[in-house]
């Protein structure tokens, strides 16, 4: 029997000199064949930066590929994607923004990235507290019903929401259900705190539901794996997800979407696992 294929939609490069193959080696033995290196581009921050995760794809382009970290508190906007996009990086991540990420002043951003074809990575909820920090913090920014008003205003752009939200559950899901173009991942502490009951219940369309998904899909073939921990705990991440399919009987076919083909499809992958051209 084939073994099955995993892509880490979420995960950040380590400080470690060594990082990138300690990483490489760790996917090669439980066969994730892509991994999204999503960067923290921040004031202050020297490790987890676009520059490191550069210098990883590119050490290992069939494995590793680069979501480029935008500062929102800097003016440039679309001039900081085409620059990524120039660099190599094929998606975008956001955090910490100084407004609501729903806020106009950063549609051209959005724009950009829709015309380049570069899907983005939200964080979303709460954030870890740490010392280093040089901007102000306002989590209520980054809540996921901002990115229903960008998934409806943007609707060619990919949008991945990290964490499901956490805390704000509820909101997560019912954009992702209005929204063909909205995706999340289950990384954080959500599948340490919550029951398969509890996650069940937000994720209860199926193609047959009267108020279900727009393009008709399971509720399931819009969740994607991400790890978002260092590498020596990528498979306790993974162990929470294939718990939580066992607990709620998912189906084969949708486990592979939440594991591997949902992700394949957004990064553009063909079935031998090779990207095809974008802009």
């Amino acid at each position: 029997m084939a073994r099955r294929r995993i892509i880490d939609a979420h995960h950040h490069i380590g400080g470690d000199e060594d990082y990138a193959d300690r990483l490489a080696e760790t996917c090669s033995t439980l066969n994730i064949v892509k991994v999204c290196l999503v960067c923290t581009n921040m004031p202050g921050n020297k490790l987890d930066n676009n520059a490191n995760t550069k210098r990883a794809f590119e050490k290992y382009p069939d494995l590793f590929v680069g979501f480029g970290g935008v500062n929102m508190w800097e003016d440039d906007g679309p001039e900081q994607v085409q620059r990524l996009h120039d660099e190599g990086f094929k998606g975008l991540k956001f955090i910490i923004p100084p407004k609501a990420y729903n806020d106009p002043s950063f549609y051209p951003i959005y724009e950009r990235a829709q015309e380049l074809g570069m899907p983005v990575l939200f964080h979303l909820g709460i954030v870890a507290r740490r010392s280093a920090r040089k901007i102000r913090i306002d989590n209520n920014l980054m809540r996921p019903i901002y990115l229903d008003t960008i998934a409806r205003d943007f609707p060619e752009l990919t949008i991945i929401g990290a964490h499901l939200g956490n805390p704000w559950y509820d909101e997560a899901t019912m954009s992702c259900r209005w929204n063909p173009n909205l995706y999340f991942d289950l990384s954080g502490s959500t599948l340490k705190k919550k029951t398969p009951e509890f996650l069940g219940g937000l994720l209860w369309w199926t193609p047959t539901t009267f108020y279900g998904d727009a393009e008709g899909r399971y509720a399931w073939e819009k969740i994607v794996f991400g790890s978002d921990v260092n590498w020596t705990y990528i498979k306790d991440v993974l162990n929470d997800y294939e718990q939580l399919m066992d607990a709620l009987n998912l189906r084969p076919d949708l486990r592979e979407k939440v594991l591997y083909g949902t992700m394949a499809s957004i990064l553009g992958l063909t079935d031998e696992g090779e990207a095809d051209e974008v802009p």
